[in-house]
């Protein structure tokens, strides 16, 4: 972890600070606490002390200090006892920099005010350098001339060039290169003089020299430099005619003889200002809520929208937020909780902050809510084989809208693999137990466990009910022929055995041929039962990840490849470069394949890998309009993908018993560079839904900040209240009239809401 990472991970747990520095960079960037924050730094500083800094929070440096103190300044109070070097309070915009010495060049320049907050300001006791103040906007400068490192010019060659306001309190000698046409010397008025008079004491105290009040205080011994403003600017100007002017005089005569203006003598010739509204912008603002998604939706393959669910947390609404995700899975502790391995973490917004959104909370707080209520029946039935992942969220869904829905399940229990396979440490049995029965409680839900499917009962369902989704899996393990293969144990097989009551012996070394998460999964529970090196082998970088992997590591488990399977012999495994990897238990686990004997011919299927896996379309039907086939017979892949499989065709069949046309998520993700992080620091992750919705940073959803509202340059943004039913809700609007697409608003939206199109 680098300094500048330690130092933001004190501040979260201390308010008062001392710091050792070494010449250190960035100390005091972007730091805030609501209760304040109080930092002293000994020893010299790098650069970019105070960057940033932040309202509430108080930086005091003992030593000299390098470049950029103070830079992008928004409300920090910085003290520094000895010297700066160049850049001082470059672009800052509020807060305070007092120096107890002299500072370099490009000091103050490209300042900002905003009028709602106070001018930004900097006092020095001794002299600035070249270039000082160049283009301030607002900000105010003190020069005390108190040991100058250049006595005959306290300000610097060159000062004030560009500069459009502000104003330069000054003691001491200039050398009068100031900017004329920017700034103009004047004696202080009565109102500035007792400005001055009123903060110069609090200057001397942060500094520790209140012995220099009455030497500091003699009026006729101060100059200002104040701002020319546009208009006296105008005043100045003795170079080429201006345009208007031209314009006057030379090209509005020539209306009526000219042949330009014969050709279109209606056309509007007025004066296209330098910044324009309306039809005359290049590009426009528009407040894109809820049309993209954001990355936790979008990865997932249920497209939970999780942002929703967090805002309604927020708000107190614990029960909608619960039902929103009963809404898209059954399985929200099982699967989101516990065995998935969370995309949505993985592309959380929030790990360019401080981590993710810690889903497993919020996916074990769902465990015991009641089921969603169940619409007015439709009239029809489903009929769905296989008991999985993929089945139960058909079924689900269906029975939720209306529709009975029938599981016919090859097992004694529902669940396919999760119930059959994932250890009970990864996927607790009480919460499964609990969603399952949940799931049961549906009335339009009727499950026929220990149900083997054959042609003739497969024409069976199809004459009895309106459709038919095939969900049954993939439950046959790919196998090798290679010598000794028939002393290798499918990991489906072991898998199963080992999550019953009658366990098999482990040897005390195994191999794992297959290095992908099932692999890992073996490796696991072959510890657990006795084994003490497990080595897991593939012909390429090993596929597993997450979770998994981490576990199988943690108990010792190695990972080699590539490596290629000779024989198995009852020493270990025989690689082809010879190599014996000993072993008295073998377990190969390279997937598993569907078994479909019942399917009919005329349900088309595709041959890969030696299998046959079912052709659906989008919606997932089949080449026959009223079979469905969802999960891992269509594409192998995660139990979310099963989840999302069956929720998406359950959505399909509904539709069309409706009349309806069904739509798949079809958003596109929310672009991250539209996203302003920069806004939200570092904090405790915290274990509870309240703490994670309060981390979410509500990627393509306005969060209601008004920051647009507030950074508009001309007052365009807007927000106005919608009632929508019983809920009010908002939008915010921009004034095509006012607007002039700068694109502030696009730029600090943290949510990514304002995209600037072009007009």
């Amino acid at each position: 972890m680098d300094f500048e990472h330690i130092v933001r991970q004190a501040a979260a747990e201390e308010s008062k600070l001392t710091l050792e520095s070494y010449g250190q960079h960035n100390i005091g960037i972007r730091l805030h606490r609501e209760d304040g924050l109080h930092l002293r730094v000994k020893g010299p500083c790098g650069q970019r002390l105070g960057s940033m800094g932040m309202p509430g929070t108080t930086i005091t440096c003992e030593g000299s200090v390098s470049d950029d103190v103070g830079y992008l300044n928004i409300g920090a109070e910085i003290t520094l006892h000895g010297d700066a070097t160049n850049g001082v309070c470059n672009a800052m915009a509020a807060g305070k920099v007092f120096v107890g010495g002299s500072i370099g060049a490009r000091g103050l320049t490209m300042t900002k005010w905003n009028p709602d907050h106070e001018k930004p300001e900097l006092w020095v006791l001794g002299s600035t350098g070249d270039s000082f103040a160049e283009f301030n906007c607002g900000g105010i400068a003190v020069i005390c001339g108190i040991d100058p490192k250049n006595p005959d010019n306290v300000l610097g060659y060159r000062p004030c060039v560009g500069m459009v306001g502000g104003l330069i309190y000054f003691r001491g000698e200039q050398d009068g290169s100031y900017s004329k046409t920017n700034a103009r010397l004047d004696v202080p008025t009565d109102e500035q003089w007792q400005w001055l008079l009123d903060n110069i004491s609090g200057y001397l105290d942060k500094i520790g020299r209140q012995d220099l009040l009455e030497s500091l205080t003699v009026r006729e011994e101060w100059q200002v430099l104040n701002s020319v403003t546009p208009q006296e600017r105008a005043l100045m100007w003795s170079g080429p005619m201006p345009m208007a002017q031209y314009r006057d005089e030379f090209w509005n005569k020539a209306f009526g003889g000219d042949p330009l203006r014969d050709l279109a003598p209606a056309l509007d010739r007025s004066t296209i200002g330098a910044i324009t509204t309306g039809d005359l912008r290049r590009r426009a603002p528009w407040w894109s809520n809820n049309e993209q998604a954001a990355p936790c939706t979008y990865y997932c393959p249920i497209h939970i929208p999780t942002v929703e669910r967090l805002r309604l947390i927020r708000e107190g609404k614990i029960e909608e937020a619960y039902e929103l995700i009963l809404g898209y899975t059954p399985l929200p502790a099982s699967v989101c909780g516990a065995v998935c391995p969370n995309l949505c973490m993985e592309n959380c917004t929030r790990t360019g902050v401080d981590g993710s959104i810690e889903m497993q909370v919020l996916g074990r707080a769902v465990a015991n809510f009641d089921p969603p209520e169940e619409a007015e029946s439709l009239g029809k039935k489903v009929a769905i084989i296989g008991g999985g992942p993929a089945g139960l969220n058909a079924a689900w869904q269906l029975a939720i809208g209306g529709v009975e829905a029938h599981i016919f399940e090859r097992d004694s229990q529902l669940g396919g693999k999760l119930a059959q396979v994932v250890p009970w440490e990864r996927l607790p049995q009480a919460i499964w137990d609990e969603e399952i029965k949940r799931f049961t409680s549906l009335s339009n839900v009727h499950v026929n466990l220990d149900t083997d499917m054959t042609p003739t009962k497969f024409e069976g369902l199809q004459k009895d009910f309106d459709y038919v989704i095939i969900a049954v899996g993939t439950h046959e393990p790919r196998r090798l022929t290679f010598p000794g293969h028939e002393l290798v144990i499918p990991a489906l097989d072991f898998l199963k055995e080992a999550k019953g009551k009658d366990s098999m012996k482990m040897g005390k070394e195994v191999v794992v041929i297959g290095a992908g998460n099932v692999g890992c999964d073996v490796a696991c529970e072959a510890y657990r039962l006795g084994a003490e090196q497990v080595t897991l082998v593939d012909i390429q970088k090993p596929l597993a990840f997450g979770k998994e992997k981490e576990a199988a590591e943690a108990l010792g488990a190695g990972f080699k490849w590539p490596v290629v399977t000779k024989e198995v012999t009852p020493e270990g495994l025989v690689t082809t470069d010879g190599e014996l990897i000993p072993a008295q238990t073998v377990f190969i686990s390279i997937g598993d394949v569907p078994s479909l004997p019942f399917l009919p011919g005329s349900v088309q299927t595709m041959q890969v890998g030696g299998a046959d896996w079912i052709q659906t379309d989008q919606a997932h039907k089949t080449s026959d309009g009223r079979i469905l086939a969802i999960g891992d017979v269509e594409r192998p892949g995660l139990a979310t993908d099963a989840l999302g499989a069956g929720k998406n065709a359950a959505e399909a069949i509904l539709a069309e018993i409706r009349g309806e046309e069904w739509q798949p998520f079809n958003k596109q993700l929310v672009p991250q560079q539209t996203l302003t992080i920069t806004h939200y620091n570092p904090s405790d992750k915290g274990n509870t839904e309240e703490d994670q919705a309060a981390r979410c940073l509500s990627c393509a959803t306005c969060r209601d900040c008004h920051l647009c509202e507030t950074i508009c340059p001309t007052g365009a943004i807007t927000r106005d209240e919608l009632r929508l039913s019983a809920e009010t809700s908002f939008e915010y609007i921009s004034d095509d009239d006012k607007c002039i697409g700068c694109g502030f608003c696009a730029d600090t939206c943290p949510c990514g809401i304002w995209q600037m199109n072009p007009y």
